[in-house]
């Protein structure tokens, strides 16, 4: 039985919230705007017009720009249900890491971020959808740079954080960030309370200024002392080339 339902007459605004249903792996079933709700129903989305012409509390107004986030937000509620205890996270330490989340010891939702700079900011938009009672951080004792600066951006944010062993952790590809997330959030770490000292290795030095290299084309490299910070979280790789070319 379908428990959401795409109920518009904007095409482009249904087409795109087919693609993050399905995604997210979500039963639905797609109505005309006019055609009556099934009791099955959970919610509806539609658009803010046809949401307010209705007067249905089960309707979602969305903007065809915000699809991604009011989709997830929902479905985050939808899958946690109420009064969830504890809300469990796991990081694949990674430059993309993968996340997942866990409701009382249930899958949510995992994705794969861009950077580990948006791991806090994502993090805390599902805390405040979900509401839980406490929550934990479970991070991937992955790359020591990496994972410490994880650590260190959770830490001041006032989360809960563990350090796990990610032996045993990557079942599929090592490249598989996100399974092996889901794997790191159901298990105990050792708990860290202080920031953790983020000292970049030569080798990691001498990446960054690869991939500099490869960002602008050619053009230059920026110095060790550049990449350090890039390497540290004090300046974008951007930034840095930027600097560099003054």
């Amino acid at each position: 039985m379908a428990r959401v339902a795409v109920r518009t007459d904007d095409f482009q605004l249904a087409y795109r919230l087919i693609k993050k249903l399905r995604q997210s792996k979500i039963k639905y079933i797609q109505l005309e705007y006019d055609k009556p709700l099934p009791s099955d129903i959970i919610f509806w989305f539609g658009t803010h017009k046809e949401v307010q012409q209705s007067s249905d509390k089960k309707g979602i107004p969305c903007d065809i720009d915000l699809v991604n986030a009011t989709v997830q937000k929902n479905i985050n509620l939808l899958l946690a249900g109420e009064n969830v205890k504890l809300l469990s996270f796991g990081i694949d330490t990674g430059p993309r890491p993968g996340l997942a989340w866990f409701a009382d010891g249930k899958l949510i939702d995992s994705l794969q971020l861009e950077d580990i700079d948006s791991v806090v900011s994502e993090i805390n938009q599902i805390i405040y959808y979900i509401s839980p009672k406490s929550s934990i951080i479970r991070i991937g004792r992955g790359p020591k740079t990496l994972s410490n600066r994880i650590v260190n951006n959770c830490l001041g944010q006032g989360f809960n954080v563990e350090l796990v062993d990610e032996k045993n952790t990557s079942l599929g590809s090592r490249h598989d960030h996100v399974s092996s997330a889901k794997n790191i959030g159901l298990k105990s770490g050792i708990r860290i309370f202080n920031q953790l000292k983020v000292i970049p290795t030569k080798g990691e030095v001498r990446e960054i200024q690869r991939i500099s290299r490869l960002a602008s084309h050619g053009r230059s490299t920026i110095p060790s002392n550049l990449a350090r910070s890039v390497a540290t979280g004090r300046l974008s790789l951007t930034e840095a080339i930027n600097l560099h070319s003054q």
